[in-house]
């Protein structure tokens, strides 16, 4: 019996190391796309997603508010990613917002849209 109990004990081990690996690898991708949002998107869009970063008054029209849940409702992710990836035109959105699909790979575009849904926190 004992050497049943320790193959649960090992297994249950087993289970607990991968989770913990999967929430550091979440808590990673999270690191990883705040910093490309500060690198390549803040200079419009702020640092806290609001429109309103450095470029934002030059720009016509103003960069998207992501902490505008109304608005953010509203757009799919797969709308989000197309926008990141090939530009606002490329969504049939303004011209303004430039294409990052040459720049960031289809996975960080993805992180990138997980990281804009949470500026929208009810």
């Amino acid at each position: 019996m004992s050497g049943r109990r320790a193959q649960i004990e090992t297994a249950g081990l087993a289970l607990v190391l991968v989770a913990a690996a999967g929430a550091s690898g979440v808590a990673h991708a999270a690191d990883n796309a705040r910093q490309t949002f500060v690198e390549v998107c803040a200079i419009c869009h702020g640092v806290g997603g609001k429109g309103d970063g450095p470029s934002a008054a030059g720009l016509n029209p103003r960069p998207a508010d992501f902490t505008d849940c109304a608005v953010m409702q509203k757009q799919s992710d797969a709308t989000l990613f197309t926008i990141i990836k090939r530009g606002g035109q490329g969504a049939g959105r303004s011209t303004v917002m430039p294409a990052w699909g040459d720049s960031l790979p289809d996975g960080q575009i993805r992180e990138l849209v997980t990281l804009v849904r949470s500026f929208c926190r009810r």
